[in-house]
Parts: structure tokens; C-alpha cells; sequence
């Protein structure tokens, strides 16, 4: 029996009050999320995420809802439009992406992606680590399941990042408002699932902006080759296996291009800032020399149409390993509390005006009754105080084809100016 108070199960296209048409798209322990599309409002597509609040305990999506507003700032990044706390639960209205990258791998035969695939795919994931790392965050938990495409036109061949509630910041103000490294803790719980985290996290040390690039890099390298500990499900062989594995034994069946971009961030130290146009420029020339433009067809687009895609070779397990790893995969990503702990250090609830906190005090009646009718009520309410959300139309894509040697303006997550700025400024 699901123990999750927000478990409630709708039928799919179920409209409620003739105007949300609501659509359960995963449950976890604490939370659901739903997708919310707006009938009487242009047909307007939302991802409804609501979580039980576990009263002393650690609320993720609070947050969440702190980092989106920081994120507010940014472009080409998850949106807020709305939240508010309905006792006894929370809920936001986010930006709604489409299929993740763990579940697009799936239709591959073999699980791997070409390296012309997961380079674009890399270059879209800096550009997400970035911005968040600029508004002074670090994620702490990347991986392939929050990792998502958009739902159309040239979104669909760009890279999301969703699910911000493990991130930390890494800087604090001065009562002159001078902003700094915040000092490492001498020691810190571990963040993230065992495949993707770094050494460093297996260590008990504090995490910094490298170590969401070390994920990265080991994202990137798993969906081209697979990890060499990709089997392995205890913490103590994968941290040793990890600190035993040299760079290039790592990156064995890699692009050659990833090899200097692995050597920068082990070359981090806590407090240094990445150098995220040399591995903007490492991952470009991949692409260049293979003679990618980011508007081509990911690997699964040509699934069933008489193309035959080659990953490169591996020797790092059978198809049947792979499928068994993909599903412990697939269940760490529906809940991230089976695969991290938790604390609640560093879970400072920083909201502005943009949007109203889960505490505001324009709330839901807190009379007993069906939650589900309470989020609906809140929906309502939100109408005028939410910005518009993107209606799914198609994008007229440039009829020439513009390699990634040159910035196409249709994907402005992979401009080269982006990647030198310093917003931060540490």
C-alpha cells in the first residue's frame, strides 16, 4: 500500500472543474507530479509538483522553489510560475519538459549513445550547471532522470535540468554585501546516487562547483561507454574502484576530447572557478569533428527509420547487465531520498517576490478533505498571478544546417559567450 498521503490516482485526460485536464506522470515517497494542462487558457502545459509536509523534516521542495527563484535571473532554464502550501502538503507550477534522458537510452539497443549524441547533450547540461552555479547554487545530484528534453521545436533537441531540491549554496554575503566562497565543512553527508557522485563525496568532503562538472563527466561517459562501476551497488567498491580508475582507463572508448576536460576539474580546488569555456571548447570540438550541427537527429529520433546507429565498442558488460542497472537507475530517479541522505544543512529557504513562498498568506482552506480538490482551488487562484506558460506549437527551424562550428541562434544554450561570462564574479 502507497503510504503517500498525495498517491491519488487520476485517469489519463480526467478534466476537473472543466478546465485542468490532469495527468499523474510519477509518484515517490513524499511527493507527486502531475501533468497540468490548461483547457480554457490556450491549452497552456504545466508540471504540477506537490509534496507532503513531513513537519521537522527535511522539505525538498522548498528548496526547489528557493533555487527556481534565484533562477528567475537566468535564461533558458526551468521557470517558477506559481506555489503555495495547501495544508498539509506544497505545491509549484514548473516549466513541463519531455521524455528524460535515461528513458530515451532505453530505446536504444544497447543502452549507449553515440558520442555525437551525449557531446550535445553535454554542452546543454554545462550550460544548466552554469546558470546554477551562477546564481550560486551547486546541484549535488545530477543525473539522467532529471535530465530532460523540451517538448518541441528546437526544444526538443536542448537539455533541461529539473529537480533543484539537493542543491546548497556555495556562497554567503558580507554585512557589506560582498559575496564569497562559503568555507568547506570538515564534513559533509553524501549527495547524489553512487554512479555519478564524485570521489571527493565518497570522501566526506564538502562539494563544490567541480564536482557537479565531475558528474558530468561521468554522465557523459556512461551513456557512450558505460562506467566501469556501473554493476557495482555498495558505496565502499565504488568509491575504491573510483580512486583506482586513472583517467584514461576511464575515458577508454571515449572521444580523445574528453581526456583534458577530466584533467581541468581534477584540477580544481574547493573554492576555484571552473573553466567553463575550455570545456565548452573541449566538448565543441568533438562535434565539429564529427561533423554535428545541434539541430540533427538525437540517436532515438532515427530509432525504426532503416538508419543503423553505432555507439562505440565496450567490453563493460552485457546487454542484460545493463538493462538490470538501468532499472535500479529508473527507481533512484523517481525518488531521490532512496539514494541520497538526508540533512538539513544548507537548506536555507531563500524567496523573493517574484513568487509567493509555500508559507504566504494566501493559502488553501485547511479544512480536512480531498487534497487533490485543494490544488485545484489553488490552481484557480493562481490564474492571475502566474506567468504564461509556453504553448506547445512547432518552431520553424532554419532550413540550412548550421554546424557547431558556427552559433545557431535556435539553440542559445550552446553559445560561446555564455560559457566565458562571469556573472558571479568569484
Amino acid at each position: 500500500m502507497n503510504s503517500n498521503p498525495l498517491a491519488i490516482k487520476v485517469a489519463k485526460g480526467t478534466i476537473v472543474e472543466g478546465r485542468f485536464r490532469f495527468e499523474t506522470m510519477s509518484i515517490g515517497k513524499h511527493s507527486t507530479v502531475f501533468r497540468v494542462e490548461d483547457v480554457l487558457d490556450n491549452n497552456q502545459m504545466y508540471a504540477l509538483k506537490a509534496e507532503y509536509d513531513r513537519a521537522t523534516k527535511i522539505n525538498y521542495l522548498h528548496q526547489e522553489i528557493a533555487v527556481l527563484n534565484k533562477l528567475a535571473t537566468r535564461h533558458h532554464v526551468a521557470r517558477l510560475y506559481y506555489c503555495e502550501r495547501c495544508d498539509p502538503f506544497s505545491f509549484m507550477l514548473t516549466t513541463l519538459y519531455g521524455k528524460s534522458i535515461w528513458s530515451l537510452r532505453q530505446l536504444m539497443p544497447n543502452k549507449l549513445l553515440t558520442p555525437g549524441t551525449a557531446g550535445r547533450i553535454a554542452v546543454h547540461t554545462l550550460y544548466q550547471l552554469k546558470q546554477l552555479h551562477e546564481v550560486g547554487y551547486i546541484l549535488r545530484d545530477l543525473k539522467v532522470g532529471d535530465m530532460l528534453i523540451g517538448l518541441s521545436g528546437s526544444d526538443a533537441k536542448v537539455v533541461f535540468l529539473v529537480d533543484f531540491g539537493m542543491c546548497r549554496t556555495y556562497v554567503t554575503k558580507d554585512k557589506n554585501g560582498n559575496t564569497s566562497i562559503r568555507p568547506p565543512r570538515e564534513k559533509a553527508f553524501v549527495r547524489g546516487i553512487l554512479r555519478y557522485c564524485s570521489p571527493r563525496v565518497h570522501q566526506r568532503k564538502d562539494v563544490s562547483r567541480a564536482d557537479d562538472l565531475w558528474s558530468l563527466i561521468y554522465v557523459a561517459v556512461d551513456l557512450v561507454t558505460g562506467l566501469p562501476w556501473r554493476d557495482l551497488r555498495a558505496e565502499e567498491p565504488v568509491a575504491s574502484l573510483k580512486t583506482k580508475t586513472t583517467d584514461e582507463d576511464l575515458l577508454k572508448g571515449c572521444p580523445e576530447e574528453w581526456l583534458p576536460i577530466m584533467k581541468h576539474i581534477r584540477s580544481l580546488k574547493f573554492e576555484t572557478r571552473p573553466n567553463y569555456k575550455l570545456i565548452f571548447d573541449h566538448l565543441r570540438s568533438l562535434l565539429i569533428r564529427l561533423d554535428i550541427s545541434y539541430s540533427d537527429p538525437w540517436d532515438w529520433d532515427l530509432i525504426g527509420k532503416d538508419v543503423v546507429v553505432e555507439s562505440l565498442p565496450s567490453d563493460r558488460g552485457s546487454r542484460k547487465e545493463r538493462s538490470e542497472d538501468s532499472k535500479s537507475e529508473s527507481k533512484k530517479s523517481v525518488d531521490k531520498e532512496e539514494s541520497s541522505s538526508s540533512s538539513s544543512e544548507g537548506k536555507g529557504h531563500e524567496y523573493s517576490e517574484r513568487s509567493p513562498p509555500p508559507n504566504a498568506r494566501d493559502r488553501c482552506s485547511s479544512d480536512k478533505g480531498d487534497p487533490f480538490g485543494k490544488l485545484v482551488q489553488a490552481l484557480q487562484k493562481s490564474e492571475k498571478r502566474r506567468t504564461p506558460a509556453s504553448v506547445i506549437r512547432p518552431i520553424v527551424m532554419d532550413e540550412r544546417r548550421i554546424p557547431a562550428s558556427e552559433y545557431d541562434p535556435a539553440f542559445p544554450t550552446t553559445n560561446p559567450a555564455e560559457f566565458e561570462s562571469n556573472d558571479i564574479g568569484i
